[in-house]
């Protein structure tokens, strides 16, 4: 609470040589926390870009060996205690980010190499697209995904598609238009650098 945060300030500016009053000082206005959370990490957050009262919250691990179940809770501003929307998940989010074009969609990312968009206005708590099932699913931890505006291409109207990155090397492109279809953008491998020989 405030006073281990206190006596954890006093600490740092003893080790520095400065006055605790000299320190600048932050007091927590609000804590988004209930039991769901408890023992969880924070993965990711991101805020709703047209509702900022919205903010999601996902909880995941990043070590493959401390793997356990996740979810994302979309909390209101105006009730810290408990969340308006819970999701859950078999393994951590990694990735969660709100459309800009349509705001109740938040697009999941996950540790097991899935993508999936969720409708937060919707009562049930089931994916709308989900590519667990696609064969373009990647193979590996989704590290991060966006919500990109599409340039006008040829035959394809504007709008906006969810792109993804993950550590099997792919950046892959979600249009929900049609299914859950993919397409990838970019392939990256791994350079490894050779020693040269004799020198060192």
């Amino acid at each position: 609470g405030g006073a281990s945060a206190a006596a954890a300030a006093a600490m740092a500016a003893a080790n520095v040589g400065l006055e605790p009053s000299l320190l600048p000082a932050l007091e927590p206005l609000w804590v988004y926390s209930c039991a769901l959370t408890k023992g969880r990490n924070v993965s990711r957050i991101a805020w709703n870009k047209r509702n900022s009262d919205l903010l999601a919250v996902a909880y995941g691990q990043y070590d493959s060996g401390d793997q356990r179940d996740g979810m994302v809770l979309c909390w209101s501003l105006k009730n810290p205690e408990w969340p308006d929307r819970v999701f859950r998940f078999n393994c951590g989010v990694t990735s969660i980010d709100f459309s800009g074009a349509q705001p109740s969609l938040l697009g999941v990312g996950l540790y097991d190499g899935t993508v999936a968009v969720y409708n937060v206005h919707c009562t049930e708590d089931k994916a709308m697209l989900d590519s667990s099932k696609t064969m373009g699913k990647h193979s590996d931890p989704v590290w991060d995904l966006q919500w990109v505006e599409r340039e006008r291409i040829t035959g394809e109207e504007r709008g906006e598609t969810l792109v993804s990155v993950s550590t099997d090397g792919r950046v892959t492109q979600w249009s929900i238009r049609k299914g859950f279809e993919c397409t990838d953008l970019m392939r990256l491998k791994r350079v490894t650098r050779e020693a040269k020989g004799g020198k060192g």
